[in-house]
């Protein structure tokens, strides 16, 4: 990551690319230069009005807040492996191999998971 470029700058790049919007079209569906989304992307630019920000973020289609946010530093610690389990199988969006898991395809995952602790359990007591 390059120290250079600001939060804004990352955000907007990561979110267009996750998006598969190119920078020439947020430019000019934002009605900003395509310079200006090239600047910002590569830190050449630092900063943006806050006019730009909500044009961008509208054909992003995120709130301004999140163009702003540095979450994606967050940093989250996994202690309990059954807790983190169960949340993970709780997403809506779980896929395996880029596709979807079905509801079914998800309880199996859960209880080849239960099963695996349980075993590991087992051999504790030992």
């Amino acid at each position: 990551m390059d120290n250079n470029i600001s939060i804004i700058g990352l955000n907007i790049k990561r979110i267009r690319q996750e998006k598969g919007i190119s920078a020439y079209r947020l430019a000019k569906e934002a009605n900003v230069g395509a310079s200006t989304i090239s600047q910002i992307e590569s830190g050449k630019r630092q900063s943006l009005n806050t006019k730009t920000i909500e044009k961008i973020a509208n054909v992003l289609g995120v709130a301004t807040d999140e163009l702003l946010s540095v979450e994606e530093d967050v940093e989250y610690i996994v202690t309990d492996v059954e807790q983190t389990m169960h949340l993970v199988l709780s997403s809506d969006e779980l896929t395996l191999d880029d596709i979807e898991m079905s509801a079914e395809e998800k309880a199996q995952l859960k209880m080849a998971i239960e099963i695996a602790l349980n075993s590991i359990r087992k051999q504790r007591k030992k």
